[in-house]
């Protein structure tokens, strides 16, 4: 039914909501109310040629406005890892916007950045090929959507846990201003701002959005001589040009600019410690700057009313970190990380109409990028020979996917895509060779290459049960990029290649909206099977600081339930609630995860950032204070449950319950002020754990902030 309706104009764009919707419409019974319905939200994550409505797509994917983000004081990624069921987009801590993102209990759990994903996250359209520079300062985004399960059809490679859609907002025509300012408890100011305007008749469109941030530091270290740690400048620079020569052709080309220099992180050992307190002799720095362009082109075209977009990217990135690891008052592990990445992408697609009951989309994608990494230790205050590694990488593509109905309420969905991928590296093996500090130059004792291609099948259908709601299910495998260690911290492991992560994937689910479009209620069920699971395994070491082995360790299953509810409540609230569970557990383990010399009883330690209950609510009411202008307020409360961070269960990442408050008024429709407070219930919460036994009583132990209560103003003009 909804392909049917789509097509009803075959070519114009999605409807921003469900036909028949609208405010003070009849009801049922035939009684008009002037309850609004639920706004409508679309997405671009199908690549079809017109964005879709995402209540009418079938697959779980949550689409977060620039408004909604604004709502949430939203400084980056991280801040929404508590926001949506089964999802935990959480860094790593060991140097700034390194994302170690988990979603139905597939993530990631280290920092080598040759290590791939397992949650892809895309920039404009652009693949990020590390995780590095992922979580800094987000900037005047038109809207982030999150998929959850598998998307290698449409998305290649290191997407099996979902992807994360970051789209910066273009211009709209018209000359129009923003700016706000935001003074947080830390103390940590912020002032973000904006203005576009049009030229020759509207065909060139301009965008320039800036941002710069400055943090003294929340947290306090109690070390002799010690003082804040936690001290950020960040810088952001973002042109966005349109140009639109005709109907049929657009032209979008983005550039971004950004720095941000400050500490390393606040690490706490936890044999010592609790709270937000710690002492370390080395509070670090962490430098990251990064470059990218992207430009996407749309040609709306005959063949099958449909549209060709070409997607370009282009980005570096550079960061340096040193990191008190041991996190005492004494030299005993410190870190010295660089890594430069420089990559390269384009996508050519295609989707359109070749019947009222056929809808295409087919594309190639090329990838390439380059990987240099070094490293430098101490070690009881005696400074190690830096080590590390060169990777080139690329990857190749070929995709389609076909909507076709089957007659009025049945749609099915039949899709593949083939990838062969290549890398190619070098790698110095720490205290077997030596790098050199300041032109990074290596006597390398490890040179391979590897090649994989696999085939990403989709097969899907979807029943409208009525114009307002459906059930889907669908199969799909996923893949995670095989490759090598760049971070070889032993001398008698080979620092690959390891093989890739395959997935077996089944979801179903319903999409509904009830009470004439007052209420909205999604639920998703999913199974998956994971073959070859690809793992960091971590040893703390006396002699080496950490052994770090990247290997095909299992094969697991994950499985699991999601439910989320929207509703408005007369004229002036919404509530909205979600929960997810996941449970996993190891079919077969072949590597030997505990350190012990066999993989016997290994299978009974619990899967590495898999949170079993995710679940959250929230409220929202506005009303109109007579002729005085808006009054709104938003409360919510998110919960997620304990995981465990590194394959022996030693370390253990805390979950919490989070509780948000904030109050805006509006004396005009182009000002507003706000005040807010974020984790109110000062939660401890830390981004990793690993323990340091084998090297000292210790843990690494990096700590997230606390209660932040802070002050916003916003204008728009």
């Amino acid at each position: 039914m909804a392909l049917l309706l789509a097509c009803s104009t075959c070519g114009a764009q999605a409807p921003t909501q469900q036909p028949g919707a609208d405010t003070g419409r009849t009801s049922d019974s035939g009684v008009a109310t002037d309850i609004p319905v639920l706004e409508e939200v679309v997405t671009t994550a199908t690549k079809k040629s017109e964005a879709e409505v995402a209540q009418f797509v079938p697959a779980a994917i949550n689409v977060l406005t620039g408004e909604g983000l604004a709502a949430r004081h939203v400084t980056d990624i991280e801040d929404l890892s508590y926001a949506l069921p089964n999802v935990a987009l959480d860094a790593i801590g060991t140097g700034k916007g390194i994302a170690n993102f988990s979603i139905r209990g597939l993530g990631v759990a280290g920092s080598i950045p040759s290590i791939d994903p397992t949650v892809g996250v895309f920039v404009d359209g652009m693949y990020l090929g590390i995780n590095y520079g992922v979580i800094v300062d987000m900037l005047d985004l038109e809207a982030v959507d999150v998929l959850r399960g598998p998307q290698g059809l449409l998305f290649g490679r290191n997407v099996t846990g979902g992807a994360v859609l970051l789209r910066s907002r273009r211009p709209g025509g018209e000359f129009t201003a923003n700016a706000s300012m935001r003074l947080e408890t830390g103390l940590d100011s912020r002032f973000t701002g904006s203005i576009e305007g049009a030229l020759a008749d509207g065909a060139i469109g301009a965008r320039l959005s800036v941002s710069f941030r400055d943090d003294s530091g929340w947290f306090e270290n109690s070390a002799p001589g010690g003082g804040p740690v936690g001290a950020e400048v960040t810088r952001v620079l973002r042109p966005v040009v349109t140009w639109t020569p005709s109907e049929r052709l657009d032209v979008t080309m983005i550039y971004e600019r950004g720095d941000t220099d400050g500490d390393g992180p606040a690490t706490q050992n936890r044999r010592r410690f609790g709270g937000f307190d710690f002492a370390i002799d080395e509070p670090g720095f962490s430098l990251v700057d990064w470059q990218h362009f992207v430009v996407e082109a749309n040609r709306r075209v005959g063949l099958g009313r449909g549209a060709v977009t070409n997607v370009f990217g282009w980005r570096t990135l550079r960061q340096e970190a040193l990191i008190d690891i041991d996190a005492t008052v004494d030299p005993v592990f410190h870190g010295f990380t660089f890594t430069d990445q420089e990559q390269f992408s384009n996508e050519l697609r295609y989707s359109g109409w070749f019947s009222d009951g056929w809808q295409a989309t087919f594309g190639v994608y090329f990838f390439a990028q380059n990987i240099r990494y070094r490293e430098r230790r101490v070690l009881r205050g005696e400074e190690r020979a830096p080590f590390g590694g060169d990777q080139d990488h690329l990857t190749g593509g070929v995709f389609m996917n076909n909507d076709i109905a089957l007659g009025n309420d049945w749609v099915l969905t039949l899709g593949a895509r083939y990838t062969l991928e290549d890398k190619d590296v070098e790698v110095a093996t720490a205290g077997n060779a030596i790098c050199v500090v300041d032109s990074h130059r290596c006597d390398f004792d490890f040179r391979d290459g590897n090649s994989w291609s696999n085939v990403t099948p989709k097969v899907g259908l979807q029943r409208w049960l009525s114009p307002e709601a459906q059930v889907y299910g669908h199969f799909t495998k996923g893949f995670r990029s095989g490759g090598y260690n760049l971070r070889n911290t032993s001398p008698t492991a080979a620092p690959g290649p390891f093989d890739e992560e395959e997935q077996d994937s089944f979801e179903v689910g319903l999409k509904s909206e009830l009470a004439d479009g007052r209420v909205r209620l999604n639920v998703a069920a999913f199974h998956n099977q994971v073959y070859g699971m690809q793992r960091q395994v971590t040893f703390a070491d006396a002699a080496g600081g950490a052994i770090q082995i990247t290997a095909n360790t299992a094969d697991a299953t994950i499985q699991g339930l999601e439910a989320e509810v929207l509703a408005a409540v007369g004229e002036s609230a919404t509530v909205s609630g979600f929960i997810g569970y996941t449970d996993g557990a190891y079919d077969e383990v072949r590597h030997d995860l505990d350190g012990d010399g066999s993989t016997v009883g290994d299978d009974r330690f619990k899967l590495p950032r898999l949170a079993k209950l995710t679940y959250g609510v929230e409220g929202r009411y506005t009303r109109t204070v007579g002729d005085r202008g808006e009054l709104s307020m938003r409360v919510s409360l998110a919960h997620r449950d304990d995981s465990e961070v590194t394959d022996n269960n030693l370390g253990v990442l805390d979950g919490g319950d989070l509780v948000d408050l904030s109050v805006d008024y509006s004396p005009s429709g182009s000002l507003t002020f706000t005040l807010y407070g974020k984790n109110l219930l000062n939660e401890v919460l830390r981004r990793s754990d690993f323990d340091l036994s084998g090297l000292v009583d210790s843990t690494y132990s990096p700590l997230k902030e606390g209660r932040v209560l802070g002050v916003e103003a916003r204008g728009r003009w």
